[in-house]
């Protein structure tokens, strides 16, 4: 095992431990001519001991680690996925996708959001549809009196709207990592969202979700302007501890045990156990 390889807590554990073995070792080899061997001895036994408790510990903490990175990943993937071949049915002769997405969210690699992107973008790439513009919402902005830094609300109905309005008449659908205004009035001021492209009637949007509560209204998921979405299921996010349990494999699984997809088909029958989900007029 090369040292540079080592954790530094893992490292210092085993400092502790060979500075305890040895001075365990010297008090044993001297206990007959040094009155106080015995104490040296003793205390190299408990700190010897001690630090083998600790390893347990420490590797404990780093297994835990690996396993909540590992469940991430998989769930992450298994939400690519289905969201992938949902638009991939929707679409069997191939179509055209756009991302709408946070910019805190797409500047930070380690996000659950740029992780489920990438994935996506690839997957759909596979199913043979193509990914067009990455739409970035809630940028940070420069007054050019001041030169103050702000940072544009990423659910902005009117910097929503002009950005989806710049792909309207090129995609099929967009799939929204923002989120969405949080009235009715602002949402019908999204042109992507209640008007239907004439050019080629398939414009709808996927909203995937990453902490619920969607700003929707049931109208648009009937009409199809909102075709789907993609959320938590509170109930698996409340009971599985993603250090100590380990998620399915199979990634159709995982989904299932972990998200929801919500479209027309399934529309009432979430309603009926999750009355308070979507917004009402």
């Amino acid at each position: 095992m090369i040292l540079a390889d080592i954790e530094p807590t893992v490292l210092a554990v085993y400092i502790v431990m060979a500075v305890g073995f040895i001075v365990m070792v010297w008090g044993i080899k001297n206990m007959s001519t040094k009155s106080n061997a015995r104490i040296f001895m003793v205390l190299g036994a408990l700190i010897v001991f001690g630090a083998v408790g600790a390893s347990f510990f420490v590797s404990g903490t780093k297994s835990e680690d690996a396993r909540l990175e590992k469940n991430a990943r998989i769930f992450r993937s298994a939400k690519a996925e289905r969201a992938a071949a949902y638009i991939a049915e929707r679409f069997p002769d191939g179509g055209s996708a756009a991302f709408l997405i946070d910019d805190e969210s797409n500047s930070d690699s380690g996000s659950e959001s740029y992780f489920i992107l990438q994935e996506l973008q690839s997957r759909l790439s596979e199913k043979g549809v193509s990914c067009g513009d990455v739409i970035i919402v809630g940028e940070l902005t420069t007054d050019k009196k001041t030169g103050e830094e702000k940072r544009e609300e990423p659910t902005d109905a009117a910097i929503m709207k002009k950005k989806l309005d710049q792909v309207y008449d090129r995609v099929d659908i967009v799939v929204n990592f923002a989120g969405l205004p949080s009235s009715t009035s602002e949402l019908k001021k999204i042109t992507f969202l209640t008007k239907k492209n004439t050019a080629t009637g398939k414009n709808n949007m996927l909203l995937m979700c990453d902490n619920g509560l969607p700003y929707v209204e049931q109208d648009m998921l009937k009409s199809g302007r909102v075709c789907a979405i993609i959320d938590y299921i509170s109930e698996a996010g409340s009971s599985f501890d993603m250090q100590k349990n380990s998620a399915p494999k199979d990634l159709s699984e995982a989904f299932d045990f972990f998200y929801y997809l919500i479209c027309p088909d399934t529309l009432e029958s979430y309603i009926a156990n999750n009355e308070n989900y979507f917004i009402t007029k």
